[in-house]
């Protein structure tokens, strides 16, 4: 017998299907932590600390390090606290390499470098893994926002991602080193903190 609205039911159907398996196969977005809200007002300067190397990877923190505060410079919305100041900063309070500060050395660099948020940065996972014909990088990245008033945290931000998935989900080709796959990940970080409200002096 034929029903007229069987049609209609398993085009929904195979539809439905369809978008599913093209969210489960589509970019995933990093993923954002908000523990509080962020400032209202527009933030001028802020201080990225040295990161921490959680991994076997030689000088997987200054890679991150360096590579994070180019992109924040090339977005051209803050005024970057300069490194040799945090460094200056750090040795004064002999926070050491590796080292994460304490809350109440969060508060004392916010004063000391004048800033209105701290970002701090923990390299989880870097590798270069070879492969046919070719080299694919793999970075897992935690980037905490801090108020430096506080010492707390405000935002956190986890993002892993290999050089495989722009080949086969973004159609970048492959991205063959852990720099350049840094410089793409912090790219989507940032495009999902200024979407999500981070603001800068240029917004």
């Amino acid at each position: 017998m034929y029903l007229p609205w069987a049609n209609s039911v398993s085009l929904r159907l195979v539809l439905s299907l369809t978008l599913l398996c093209l969210a489960a196969c589509g970019p995933k977005v990093p993923d954002l932590v908000k523990y509080a809200s962020l400032p209202d007002e527009r933030i001028c300067r802020i201080a990225v600390l040295p990161f921490v190397n959680e991994t076997d990877y030689p000088l997987a923190d200054t890679i991150a390090y360096r590579v994070f505060m180019a992109e924040l410079v090339q977005t051209g919305r803050f005024d970057l606290a300069q490194e040799g100041d945090v460094r200056e900063a750090f040795r004064h309070m002999r926070i050491w390499p590796g080292q994460q500060p304490r809350i109440e050395q969060i508060k004392i660099l916010g004063d000391r470098l004048r800033v209105g948020l701290i970002i701090t940065g923990t390299v989880v996972e870097m590798a270069e893994v070879p492969m046919a014909g070719a080299v694919n990088p793999v970075i897992a990245l935690s980037l905490r926002i801090v108020d430096p008033g506080s010492g707390e945290t405000l935002w956190h931000t986890y993002h892993r991602r290999d050089g495989e998935h722009y080949r086969k989900v973004m159609h970048f080709g492959i991205l063959n080193t852990a720099t350049s796959l840094a410089d793409q990940v912090y790219r989507e970080v940032l495009d999902l903190w200024f979407k999500k409200g981070l603001k800068g002096c240029a917004d």
